[in-house]
């Protein structure tokens, strides 16, 4: 797995409608209701890392937003598995909306997943990863039955952190949307201590997979005020991730040895997505000309 670049698509599904006779006449039970049924169950089996059953649920032709297949998908959701053991969801289904053979969902949730570096699993040395995520589900009713066609993040955020960087406020401000090559400015705020040392670093990331490295140019946190990048955004009308590193630490002195001691505290890695507003200007005017 890339550095921290955390791989959560949190991807919830939908099954066939089911039918009844009544009569002689065809009986279709309420849509909304059998996407709702089937969401809870799709979520049980991500939640049991189930990866051979999810296929099921999806079109052969799916492909996300970001243009990711379903193997993507489930090499992600493998390698979020294999790194985090215990991530747990907390899915809500906000909105269903079905008309003729198509439907959306719109969808939040939010995870959560503890990290030891150590086998004692002593709480000192472990790591609590959270994320929150909203975004929206299409579907298409095949003779198959109800498939996912392709899904849409609006929002994303993820955070890690280790040590004493779960005591410390940090906020990583971005904008929501950025234009093609548009610079655009990030910045990271936190309170610490004041004899905690922070050294940081401010990237941005296509949203790619596999994901792409870049180099990290860590500097000393200003003891006042903010750290602070101007980035510019790439030209390909791709969404991009905004993530800070932080590596916190403590000099003491040993005036008898003549010697300084450098301890680290604590990690923190904070990604948040950018989305591309060039992409959402591209639609509407497609949608308009239709």
């Amino acid at each position: 797995m890339k550095k921290i670049y955390i791989l959560l698509l949190s991807v919830l599904c939908f099954g066939g409608v089911r039918e009844a006779n009544a009569i002689n006449l065809n009986f279709t039970k309420n849509p909304q209701t059998e996407i709702r049924n089937l969401l809870k169950d799709h979520n049980k089996a991500i939640q049991e890392h189930k990866l051979k059953d999810i296929k099921i649920y999806y079109d052969k032709n799916y492909k996300s937003a970001d243009g990711f297949n379903f193997d993507d998908l489930t090499a992600m959701l493998e390698k979020t598995y294999n790194a985090y053991g215990n991530i747990k969801y907390k899915t809500k289904i906000n909105n269903i909306t079905a008309f003729d053979n198509w439907a959306l969902a719109q969808m939040s949730d939010k995870s959560i997943a503890k990290i030891y570096t150590d086998k004692k699993k002593t709480k000192e040395k472990m790591g609590v990863l959270e994320g929150t995520s909203s975004y929206v589900v299409y579907l298409k009713n095949t003779p198959e039955g109800w498939k996912i066609i392709s899904d849409e993040i609006l929002m994303e955020e993820t955070s890690l952190k280790y040590g004493i960087a779960n005591k410390i406020d940090m906020d990583l401000v971005t904008p929501a949307f950025v234009k093609n090559g548009e610079e655009y400015d990030l910045s990271l705020k936190m309170n610490k201590p004041d004899d905690i040392i922070a050294l940081a670093s401010i990237t941005r990331e296509e949203v790619t997979y596999p994901p792409v490295d870049t180099q990290e140019k860590f500097r000393k946190f200003p003891s006042e005020g903010e750290l602070e990048r101007l980035v510019k955004a790439n030209d390909k009308n791709l969404d991009e991730y905004a993530i800070a590193s932080v590596g916190f630490t403590k000099i003491s002195f040993n005036e008898q040895e003549a010697k300084a001691r450098i301890e680290v505290l604590g990690m923190a890695y904070i990604m948040k997505r950018i989305n591309n507003e060039s992409v959402i200007i591209d639609k509407n005017k497609k949608t308009e000309k239709k």
